[in-house]
Formats: C-alpha cells, sequence, structure tokens
C-alpha cells in the first residue's frame, strides 16, 4: 500500500473535527467538490446554493446524530430500507444507552476513513491508496449487480463482512472484535446489519445531494437570484413550496427505488460443473489434466478480441497491458470541471474543497493472487459478466445477447485462467497439451 505523506497537524485537526467540541452537534458537510466542479463548467458561483441544498436535506434525512427518512419515503413501498432502528445503532456519538445497546457504530468503525457524511476523506484516508469509498455518488464496485444498478444489501453486508483484500478496508466478519460466544456473534450480526443500512442511507443522501447541485448549476440562473429550494417559501407561498419541493421529492423516491429493485438486477451465475474445479487441489488430483485443458482454452480467450482482457492486464496477467486509468470517482471533479488529473498538480485547484491527489486504478495483477471483489468462482464470474462498476474494469460481452460474445464455457474457461496465474510455473503455457502428447506417445 503506497502512503500518502501529511502533516501530523492536519490528521490532528480531522481527529478533532469528528469527535467534535463543546456543546455544538456535529452537521454532514456539504458537498463542495462537486458545486465546485459545477461553477467551473458554467462560470457561475454556487456559494449561495449550500444554504438551501443544506435545509432540504437537513428536513428529509436529518443530521449526523439524529438521522431519519423523509416521511414519504415511510410508506410500505420503502419499508424495507425504512429500518429506523438500525439508524439509532448506527448513527451518533459512540456510546451506551440504559440498555447497554452499544451505539454509534459508524462513528468507531467508519468515518475515520470514510469521513462523517460518506464522502471517502475522513482522517485516515490522506495515508491509503486506494482511497476509501465516496458512497455519494451512489456507486460501489463490489456486487454482484451490473454496471448501472446499484448494489444488494447483501452486497453491503458482504462488503463489510470480509473486507476488500489488498486495500485498508478490513473484514468485520461476525465475531472479529467481539467475544465468540453465541450471544456476542449475534451482536455482530446486527452491528453489520446496522452499518449496511446506514451506508445505504448515506449513499441515498448523497446521491440526492448531488443531484440537486447538479440542477442548481446547470438549470437555476443562480446569477439572477433564483433558488432550488427557499424553506421561508413554506410560510409566505406554500404553493410555490410546493412546486419547489416536488421536484425533490421525486428525486428522492427514484433514488430510493433504485437500491430497492436491485436484487431484480443480480447477476445469477450460470454453473458449468465440467468447468468448475478447486484450487489449487485439481492441479494435483485425477482432473488435472481436464483444468490444465481449461486453462489453455481461458488463455487463449484472455488473450483474444472478444473478451480483450489482455489489452488491459497484459498477455499474462501481470496487470501491464496498459497505461492505468483513473476511475469515475476522480473523473467526477476533474476531467468533467476541466481539469487533467494526468498533469501534475492540476488538481490543486480543487483541494480546498475536499479534492485529494488523483490515483490511478490500475488493472489487477492476477500474479498476486488477490481479488478485490472476492476469489471465489462466483465472484470473479460476476466481474466478467458485470464489469465493475466505477472502474476502467468493462462488462464482457456475453452470448446469446451479444451474438459473437462469449460462451458460458468460454467464461468458466476464462475463470479457471485467471485463477491459475497466482500458481506460476505450476501451470505452464500448453501444459495440457504437452501431457496429452506425452500419453500418447507412451501408448
Amino acid at each position: 500500500m503506497r502512503f500518502l505523506s501529511r502533516s501530523p497537524i492536519t490528521l490532528l485537526f480531522f481527529l478533532v473535527s469528528l469527535a467534535g467540541c463543546g456543546k455544538s452537534l456535529p452537521e454532514f458537510q456539504p458537498n463542495r467538490l462537486i458545486a465546485q466542479r459545477m461553477a467551473l463548467e458554467n462560470e457561475t458561483s454556487m456559494d449561495a446554493v449550500h444554504d438551501d441544498i443544506q435545509a432540504a436535506l437537513g428536513e428529509m434525512f436529518g443530521g449526523p446524530d439524529q438521522p431519519k427518512w423523509p416521511s414519504f419515503l415511510e410508506s410500505d413501498e420503502f419499508a424495507e430500507l425504512h429500518q429506523p432502528v438500525w439508524l439509532d445503532r448506527a448513527a451518533g456519538a459512540v456510546g451506551r444507552a440504559h440498555d447497554k445497546i452499544e451505539r454509534g457504530l459508524y462513528r468507531k468503525h467508519c468515518a475515520h476513513c470514510h469521513a462523517l457524511n460518506g464522502d471517502g476523506v475522513g482522517p485516515t484516508a490522506y495515508f491509503q491508496n486506494p482511497y476509501p469509498r465516496d458512497f455519494r455518488r451512489g456507486s460501489f464496485k463490489f456486487k454482484s449487480t451490473p454496471i448501472g444498478s446499484k448494489p444488494t444489501f447483501e452486497d453491503l453486508r458482504l462488503t463489510i463482512t470480509r473486507g476488500i483484500a489488498g486495500t485498508a478496508m478490513p473484514a468485520f466478519g461476525s465475531g472479529t472484535s467481539l467475544k465468540s460466544d453465541a450471544e456476542s456473534q449475534s451482536k455482530s450480526e446486527e452491528e453489520i446489519d446496522a452499518l449496511a443500512h446506514y451506508v445505504r442511507y448515506l449513499s441515498i443522501r448523497g446521491e440526492i445531494e448531488r443531484r440537486l447541485l447538479l440542477k442548481a448549476g446547470s438549470q437555476i440562473n443562480l446569477d439572477k437570484g433564483e433558488r432550488l429550494y427557499d424553506p421561508k417559501l413554506r410560510e409566505t407561498d406554500s404553493a410555490a413550496f410546493a412546486k419547489s419541493f416536488e421536484w425533490i421529492e421525486g428525486q428522492a423516491r427514484e433514488v430510493a427505488r433504485s437500491w430497492l429493485i436491485a436484487p431484480e438486477k443480480r447477476i445469477e451465475v450460470v454453473d458449468n460443473p465440467m468447468l468448475h474445479f478447486d484450487f489449487p487441489d485439481d492441479l494435483k488430483s485425477d482432473r488435472k489434466t481436464e483444468l490444465l485443458a481449461s486453462i489453455d482454452r481461458g488463455r487463449e480467450t484472455f488473450r483474444g478480441s472478444t473478451a480483450a482482457c489482455s489489452l488491459c492486464h497484459g498477455k499474462n496477467g501481470e496487470g501491464n497491458g496498459s497505461t492505468p486509468d483513473f476511475d469515475e470517482w476522480t473523473k467526477d471533479w476533474t476531467i468533467r470541471a476541466g481539469i487533467d488529473p494526468k498533469v501534475k498538480g492540476a488538481w490543486k485547484v480543487m483541494k480546498p474543497f475536499g479534492a485529494l491527489e488523483p490515483l490511478r486504478d490500475p488493472p489487477r495483477n492476477f500474479r498476486h493472487g488477490v481479488f478485490r471483489g472476492g476469489s471465489k468462482a462466483e465472484d470473479i464470474y460476476r466481474r466478467i459478466v458485470g464489469g465493475i462498476e466505477g472502474s476502467p474494469m468493462p462488462s464482457a460481452p456475453i452470448a446469446p445477447a451479444h451474438p459473437q460474445g462469449l460462451t458460458n464455457d468460454q467464461v468458466w474457461d476464462l475463470i479457471n485462467f485467471v485463477r491459475s496465474l497466482q500458481y506460476g510455473d505450476a501451470v505452464p503455457e500448453n501444459s495440457a497439451v504437452a501431457i496429452d502428447q506425452n500419453s500418447k506417445g507412451g501408448a
């Protein structure tokens, strides 16, 4: 992991800010990064819009110590999202009430990386590569759904439970930090549920904020004093207030529904027992020749034009096929604001608004055997078929939807090849052909 040098004073400042001081309640910080992007993109000041948007968000979602769901999401349609008991467990200051149940789980376990509002710029984020996830775009990399769809609730739970290999995201699996007795195990499951619900809450809130900023910057004439939301109209002009809030409510419902339908988008793994092997055991079993043949076919697919894996990952899967690109979180505030992230120091104009130095998102080096989205065959299957949201990794064309796309057999051959790379010399190129020729020669 690459560590970025930052002043200890900066870290101390963020820690103090996170903890709060005096009696003032902590607040969700505005998304000044996207606001500044819109200011540059549309050559207009966004300074006046923050208070209005934060007022609207506060009306709907409350604050870090007293979060809530908008009243219009409390209907049966959104019941799966609306879980106030989990907000109560995850939010607020760390501590226990009279019921002895620990609260403030997010602030205890997550905020130091992901920050109070989920922007991924917590006090320890400065020292990490890759940076912690910014939940506010509503995008998540490792999930069971395709690009363009939200993760399922179980996807969030799985990421929290097992962590993300090769990053600073640890595993909070059942019993990892609690006692191993049955009661503590149950509590750990409840804590993971609470954290997953809270991450979803922060993501929904953050995506709505982002939508409001994009609309304010591109469709509202701020220079002439037009406003996206004016809370004073509630008392002075209820009809005008209702009209302005109608659009905001519509956006909130749309974002919330996108999470509810996520399970319907789940990529089902089309298994193929003949091509589904156990690594590394089957490299030494009576299935070795069959496995090596699958690996050889997968290598050919990996280097072929249909899958085109080698263009990024390199001929031998070492991650050296092309110059690493930047992810969508970075492009969101650089390229779309007219800033070239490849130009050294160009990003610093956004530093006062919460930007971190752009880091490239390199293709995976499969020789290391580290798969951030999970190393099981079904995990890799979903990375191939569904792609990786927000990254340069696209979804592969799959037949029959794409007539010239990969067949199910080819996908599993590809999985076997990718999984074999970490074993190096134990799986030489075209080893199945050599074994077959030796067998014929000895007959």
